[in-house]
């Protein structure tokens, strides 16, 4: 059974309602419903969010719909006393009636009926003659389909009230037919941010948020608190709304160090997400006040902890002079200019509107593009879904994984999230046309190379005495049995050493340190110079020679393989730095291994009278050799 939604704040809301409902008397509309105030209607602690808290359809009166306009404002009125629809809800609602009040004026032809006058007037017919007139104003404007659907179902909340009411009489069903104007697959909007519109976005919102602090940068306090929760959306990919609602004991101490929980609130769904963030560094202060400021003092906190710390310690004398339905929100600003019923002096909070003002400031400060070369399109719903496509490559495409990190189930995560941006689709069509037409029309041709075994995480097994088993370490990382592993000799006592079969090995184990790092590294330099040299020596084409030919599919399964796994498994600063080090010096067993195979290459190209057979002869013991890696150093 689903959930009755309830959204009263005010115990006197249903008085008006169980009212109306209680009289057996058809209700009255008057013009007086026709402006509806809603924080006196509903009370001071009604709930907002688009900041609009006047609903008036004043305008089309003296139009010849004045029963349809008064009986209008009289269910928007009953919606928001019943407390079964929100504030905002009632307010889009609102903002679609026009379109039916510009049905009830329009000129009608000869061959369908009149326009109803009165909304007891209202057939069936008239309902299916709406649906077409909206679908013509669709077509000729160039809405999209949801567009045209989201407003039909708004004048049908509207209508759907009035039969309730008692206005319009007869069952709704045979005047809503179902699936009136169907569901249609169509492309969202909202599509995420590419990774290089994501890196100019977030150089842009450091660069103000630095130059802010350092006076170089003047804004208004507004567009300030616009650019820190820009910078916290776009790394946490929060929902707009609990993201603008936050309150200011929304910050808690992280279950790691050097890390916090933000929680934000839906109010619909009464559900509480904590997501991690980083915390903000903690600073010593300087024992000798002379003593200059060190150089990591010097460097402005952009950690999400830092800057929500920002906006809470910049506001704090504006809580005592706030609304008290903005006293525990965190994006407090003065407003510096009358804007509808805030007042300039007035202290207020962000919202949509004044988001969007600070987006389109970032906008036009650093000229920032889109793929398509035309100004960014921003806005917090693109933000979630860059986040999400981050998560899903955190996951490694897990969605249930990635929906934990979001905060919803997967169902949702899924439907809703995924999205098909520009640089992806670019990346699409060249696989499509290059990779994947290769891929193709080699498929069934060549032997399939070896493929490597994914990785198991396994907890280390205990020997006899109770100790932990650790990994013997190898020249590529570690092995879990060097002795019973599947190239081991297994003859119960000696140690495998067949390193270039490592990879391909289920006693592979790699912890990911940069010792071990630097020794797999080693190897691939070494796998890529011998791939190079057997492809120089016995050309592109497959020869006879099995064992060189697997040899070589090994090799070049494992050199990408290398850098594709480091990449999804391990932080970047420990690769990095274990590829410096590569690039500074190779392992000492792999220099030797190198070393030995220059001298071998150099023994058959010497100039000694060798015809090709025995050259190849040559180049196979070389590659045997090779294929051993030696005995273990």
């Amino acid at each position: 059974m689903g959930r009755t939604k309830n959204y009263n704040v005010s115990e006197n809301r249903a008085a008006p309602v169980g009212a109306t409902s209680a009289s057996r008397e058809s209700p009255r509309a008057s013009a007086d419903d026709t402006c509806i105030d809603m924080a006196t209607l509903l009370g001071r602690e009604a709930r907002f969010p688009q900041r609009i808290k006047t609903l008036d359809l004043r305008d089309w009166l003296g139009r010849g719909i004045d029963d349809w306009v008064c009986t209008s404002g009289f269910c928007l009125k009953a919606m928001l006393l019943s407390g079964a629809r929100a504030t905002a809800s009632v307010t889009t609602y609102f903002g679609q009636l026009h379109y039916l009040f510009e049905y009830l004026t329009g000129s009608s032809q000869t061959s369908v009926p009149p326009r109803p006058k009165l909304p007891s007037d209202l057939s069936p017919q008239h309902v299916q003659h709406f649906i077409g007139w909206l679908q013509k104003r669709a077509q000729a404007a160039d809405w999209r389909p949801s567009s045209t659907r989201n407003t039909y179902r708004a004048v049908k909340t509207v209508l759907t009230e009035m039969f309730v009411q008692g206005f319009i009489e007869g069952e709704p069903s045979r005047f809503f037919r179902h699936s009136a104007l169907p569901w249609s697959c169509e492309d969202s909007l909202q599509t995420s941010l590419s990774d290089a519109e994501q890196e100019r976005l977030a150089k842009a919102i450091k660069s103000d948020l630095v130059d802010v602090h350092h006076g170089r940068l003047p804004l208004k306090q507004g567009a300030v608190q616009g650019l820190r929760l820009l910078l916290v959306a776009h790394r946490q990919g929060l929902n707009p709304t609990p993201l603008l609602e936050m309150c200011r004991d929304a910050l808690a101490p992280g279950f790691l160090p050097g890390t916090i929980r933000m929680r934000t609130a839906k109010h619909r769904s009464k559900k509480v997400r904590s997501s991690i963030g980083r915390a903000a560094l903690e600073r010593q202060a300087s024992t000798q006040p002379s003593e200059p400021p060190a150089e990591q003092d010097l460097c402005f906190d952009l950690s999400e902890g830092a800057v929500l710390q920002q906006a809470i310690a910049s506001t704090r004398e504006l809580v005592c002079e706030a609304p008290p339905a903005l006293k525990q929100r965190i994006w407090l600003y003065r407003a510096e200019a009358s804007a509808g019923s805030i007042k300039r002096g007035n202290i207020t909070c962000l919202d949509s509107r004044s988001l969007r003002r600070a987006i389109q400031g970032v906008i036009q400060r650093h000229n920032l593009l889109g793929d398509d070369g035309l100004p960014l399109r921003l806005n917090l719903s693109r933000l979630r879904k860059s986040r999400f496509d981050r998560a899903l490559r955190t996951a490694d495409g897990d969605i249930a994984t990635t929906a934990n990190l979001m905060g919803n189930t997967p169902r949702v995560a899924g439907a809703n999230y995924p999205s098909m941006n520009a640089a992806r689709k670019a990346e699409a069509a060249s696989f499509m046309n290059g990779d994947y037409t290769a891929l193709m029309r080699t498929e069934g041709q060549a032997p399939r190379g070896p493929e490597i075994q994914p990785v198991q995480v396994r907890p280390f097994r205990l020997g006899k005495d109770g100790a932990s088993a650790l990994p013997t370490p190898t020249p590529v990382s570690a092995c879990s049995d060097s002795i019973s592993g599947e190239h081991a000799p297994n003859d119960g006592h000696s140690h495998c050493d067949r390193y270039v079969m490592c990879l391909f090995c289920s006693s592979f184990a790699i912890v990911g340190t940069v010792d071990e790092l630097w020794r797999l590294f080693s190897f691939q330099m070494f796998a890529q110079a011998e791939l190079d040299y057997l492809d120089e020596a016995l050309g592109p084409e497959r020869t006879a020679d099995g064992l060189l030919e697997d040899l070589r599919d090994r090799y070049r399964v494992a050199i990408p393989y290398i850098d594709d796994f480091t990449q999804r498994q391990f932080a970047r600063s420990g690769v990095a730095q274990a590829r410096a080090r590569t690039a500074s010096g190779l392992h000492p067993y792999w220099q030797h291994q190198m070393t030995m195979s220059s001298r071998a290459r150099s023994r058959v190209l010497a100039p000694e009278p060798h015809d090709d057979a025995s050259q190849s002869v040559a180049v196979g013991l070389q590659a045997r050799r090779t294929r051993r890696a030696g005995p273990r150093a």
